[in-house]
């Protein structure tokens, strides 16, 4: 029987839980449930399943978001998730099929970029995918670790009702300031704070919710952090694990770290998907009472729309580079000129002259928010150069002033 690939309806979405769960290789739950739980955060004409006769056997949904560029600028972006295939269909073409659907109807919908997190690294490539930002675990020795200059401010242990009111202004003053991060809607709010919890994740821990103010009483960091207890000869060796650490600038983040130093009967703090510049060793008296762990890929981009994703962000420094894309799917693809001037403004256009560098979509889309070394990338053979002072230029120009990130999981 033909495979058949189309968005569902409401009554479908049970049956598409449970085939999500099937291509996850989650065990076997309440799909109904699972569908209750996740109905109200799904957009129909963007949910998408692939169908042997009436049964789903892969899965993709997408929702719209908010990407900023550097500099601030918000590109309108398609987050894709739930690609899922079961092992009885794999390598039939349903995860091609519904991803180039998905990038098909992103462009026509106006959106400059899709945007996603990997499962494996050799997908999504295929599809003009770039991995373009990087994160890591911190875990620090709070036993030892303590800030090199204590920062100014307070901290204080609220209820969740009073984070939940807090979070989302604070969230939005981080997220425009870092590139790479997406806009988030209330779910991901209940979630962070543990107000949320699909069946299939299990119950949530119980946790603290901690904001810090600086000098002047402005909500400035927030933190949400469980408790692993645990014991070795009568001697504390508990682990703070924090699910959330959000802050609007570097003296919230510093603050935030201050309290979870200063926590007793705590010897190990793990906070996760930090940036790989975070710093923290440098605010410790000594830096080795930190360490990176895991650090890893995290948010892939697909550009949709090179003009507008290039010409909206913002430049390091003033310089003129002719790109060749390379789209084969035929989505984004062409000759473009792209010029920043002393303010860091820049534009982009199609132009009919000679490049400088040519390069395919997703090498493109990995190195559009700065944090993909251009010169790197040539070097990994990704960019073919023309002129190598071109190269310096267009890779002192894309750099970013902020290391793009993305802390929003989806």
């Amino acid at each position: 029987m033909e495979l058949v690939v189309r968005t569902i309806v409401e009554s479908e979405m049970t049956e598409f839980c449970r085939a999500m769960g099937v291509g996850f290789l989650r065990p076997p739950g309440d799909d109904q449930a699972e569908a209750d739980a996740r109905r109200a955060s799904m957009y129909w004409d963007r949910t998408v399943a692939g169908f042997d006769g009436e049964t789903i056997v892969s899965t993709l949904r997408s929702f719209p978001v908010a990407m900023t560029l550097p500099g601030g600028a918000e590109l309108p972006s398609s987050a894709i998730t739930a690609v899922s295939t079961s092992a009885t269909h794999r390598r039939r073409g349903l995860a091609s099929r519904m991803v180039t659907a998905e990038l098909e109807a992103a462009k026509a919908r106006g959106e400059g970029a899709a945007v996603l997190h990997a499962s494996e690294w050799p997908i999504y490539g295929r599809y003009g995918f770039g991995s373009a930002t990087r994160a890591c675990t911190l875990l620090v020795d709070s036993s030892v670790a303590r800030l090199r200059v204590p920062v100014a401010g307070t901290a204080e242990i609220v209820d969740v009702d009073t984070a939940r009111l807090l979070l989302p202004p604070l969230y939005d003053a981080h997220r425009l300031r870092s590139p790479g991060e997406l806009s988030r809607d209330a779910r991901f709010f209940d979630i962070d704070l543990g107000l949320l919890r699909y069946p299939s994740w299990g119950p949530p821990k119980p946790g603290y919710h901690v904001v810090v103010r600086d000098p002047q009483g402005t909500v400035v960091g927030m933190t949400r952090y469980e408790l692993e207890d645990r014991w070795e000869h009568n001697r504390p060796r508990m682990t703070v694990k924090t699910s959330l650490f959000v802050a609007s600038e570097p003296r919230g983040t510093a603050l935030l770290w201050q309290y979870l130093t200063d926590i007793d009967l705590v010897t190990e703090i793990r906070v996760e998907t930090r940036p790989l510049d975070d710093g923290l060793e440098l605010l410790l008296v000594d830096g080795r009472h930190v360490r990176q762990e895991d650090a890893t890929d995290l948010l892939w981009i697909r550009l949709l729309d090179v003009p507008a994703a290039l010409g909206a962000r913002r430049y390091l420094r003033t310089g003129r580079v002719v790109l060749e894309v390379v789209d084969n799917l035929g989505l984004a693809g062409g000759r473009f000129v792209v010029e920043a001037d002393e303010h860091g403004a820049g534009s982009c256009v199609e132009t009919g002259e000679t490049p400088d560098l040519t390069l395919d979509i997703s090498t493109l889309s990995a190195s559009c928010l700065g944090g993909r070394s251009l010169v790197t990338l040539h070097g990994a053979g990704l960019v073919e150069v023309t002129d190598r002072k071109a190269l310096l230029t267009a890779d002192a120009m894309f750099r970013a002033e902020v290391t793009p990130w993305c802390t929003t999981h989806f």
